[in-house]
């Protein structure tokens, strides 16, 4: 019963790691620094309940209660999805992006993780029964107790969070840790102890039945109804919540607002839909993707990576209907909900893969016209599609002449204005044309905003003849205002010297977009 009780509690341990980035994600997404945060505060929570856990092995005392560790270490867990939202609410509004998920990490999960951290010294002294046997012992304990954080993050990350949502793992979770601690306090003839976990357990069974307003969920029914204010725009909108789970890549949350419905990943807005219109574009930056147009290009084949909820390649797909649109989108959860609750067409022009962008590209011998990248961000970036290597194999996959759309999330002048710098040196590498056109552009260049990068290698046109053509084509691809976009052609130098070229071996694009912090 010892040995199942450090295994077990090695298993909560990183099944409340691994659980947590999910708990955090809604407010402070997924980035570099949250999973920073999160490793920092279970590794110094470890360390300190070694330490407590050893000098508390040896009072002389008598052998410690592990009833009592267990009722503690599930009175942590069990108040987790109370506490989690006020914490997290408080600290979202602060902006920090990398102090907020640290002292998030450090309020919601310091105390169980040095709680837990203690076990193994309290176990290896229930164990011991001399010095001869006291090495063996030890490491056997140790071992169960690795062992058990294996299969915890395995089935947390590969099963649990999709199967469960995240109150409920947390009720999961607090309930493991009940039966553990009573049932080794029933074979120890401790019943006091074993009746009470086993009270305690009933209580957590009762308390995982999804209660609305907690802000963790247990499953998409938990939440299905609830009413939240969110900002659009930074406007206030009162939206209500049709869907909200956990898929393996984010938590996703599908919300009505007024005449619209909406997409969030973690705490980044995705994609937009109008109830009545579904095939008009909600957001201005989905408009810019028909960009491309004014080059004089007349895309057969178009490869969008990252669906969201498919605004973009839904458009492409309804303005002209000569094109062919593929679609390589990491998250298959992403797709369904796509399909379900955006209008995403399920039609022979319209092929949807679920895979990560690069490695479709890497495995596929297509070529294309057009390739947009719409995976990036607005708190985190998949590196991996931002270097040079990656932008060497999409142009690979272009036809002669073809064009890459990139929406970016930048600034040309200023402090925040690393990351965008960084891509348009990564691109200038790679492609020798390249054209921007900022979104809401009042001539201010230090200002975040959508950039929409197109780059080629065909030669460069005028701003005029882009924008004449653009006026020309609009109509027919569905954006009559395409010229007006056209319009808001950068023409400035933009300073690289003092920015990293992101490639594979060095792409610090986390660091880039909080440099400004």
């Amino acid at each position: 019963m010892l040995s199942l009780l450090v295994l077990g509690s090695g298993a909560v341990l990183m099944g409340l790691e691994m659980l947590g980035s999910r708990l955090l994600a809604p407010y402070f997404g997924n980035s570099l620094f949250v999973w920073g945060s999160l490793i920092g505060v279970f590794l110094s929570a470890l360390s300190l309940g070694y330490l407590l856990g050893g000098r508390a092995a040896d009072r002389p005392a008598g052998s410690p209660s592990s009833g009592r560790s267990g009722r503690r270490r599930w009175a942590w867990v069990a108040v987790l999805p109370w506490l989690t939202p006020t914490v997290l609410e408080g600290l979202e509004a602060r902006q920090w992006p990398r102090l907020a998920p640290l002292l998030a990490s450090l309020a919601l999960f310091f105390g169980p993780g040095v709680l837990m951290g203690m076990v193994s010294p309290l176990a290896i002294r229930l164990r011991a029964k001399g010095v001869e046997r006291l090495g063996q012992d030890a490491g056997g304990l140790y071992a169960l107790s690795t062992a058990g954080s294996i299969a915890g993050t395995l089935l947390t990350s590969f099963w649990l969070i999709p199967a469960l949502g995240s109150r409920a793992l947390l009720g999961v979770l607090g309930l493991t840790l009940l039966v553990l601690a009573g049932g080794y306090a029933i074979s120890h003839r401790r019943m006091a102890e074993g009746v009470l976990a086993g009270a305690l357990a009933a209580a957590t069974l009762l308390t995982s039945v999804p209660v609305s307003g907690l802000g963790v969920p247990a499953s998409p029914a938990a939440a299905q109804g609830t009413k939240v204010v969110e900002r659009i725009g930074g406007e206030p909108v009162e939206m209500t919540i049709v869907l909200e789970e956990d898929s393996l890549y984010h938590h996703l949350r599908v919300m009505d607002g007024g005449d619209s419905r909406y997409l969030r990943f973690d705490n980044s807005w995705q994609s937009g839909m109008y109830l009545k219109d579904p095939f008009r574009t909600r957001f201005l930056y989905t408009d810019y993707f028909a960009l491309p147009y004014a080059l004089g290009l007349k895309p057969k084949k178009v490869l969008f990576i990252g669906l969201g909820g498919g605004s973009t390649p839904k458009h492409y797909w309804k303005n002209d209907p000569e094109v062919q649109v593929d679609v390589a989108e990491i998250d298959p959860e992403v797709v369904r909900v796509a399909r379900r609750y955006f209008a995403l067409p399920d039609d022979p022009r319209l092929n949807v893969t679920a895979e990560d962008g690069r490695r479709f590209l890497e495995n596929s011998r297509e070529k294309y016209d057009l390739i947009c990248l719409d995976a990036y961000y607005a708190d985190s970036i998949p590196f991996q599609l931002t270097t040079r290597e990656f932008l060497e194999v999409v142009k690979s996959h272009l036809t002669p002449g073809g064009v890459v759309a990139a929406n970016i999330i930048g600034a040309y002048e200023g402090p925040r204005s690393s990351l965008y710098r960084s891509f348009e040196k990564t691109f200038a590498a790679v492609f020798p044309t390249r054209y921007s056109f900022p979104l809401y552009w009042r001539n201010d260049p230090d200002q975040l905003r959508n950039i929409m990068l197109l780059a080629t290698e065909a030669r460069r046109q005028s701003p005029e003849r882009l924008a004449g053509e653009a006026d020309r084509v609009g109509a027919s691809v569905g954006v009559p205002e395409l010229g007006q976009y056209a319009r808001t052609l950068y023409q400035e130098p933009v300073e690289t010297d003092d920015v990293p070229l992101l490639t594979d071996d060095h792409a610090p694009v986390d660091r880039l977009l909080y440099l400004q912090e």
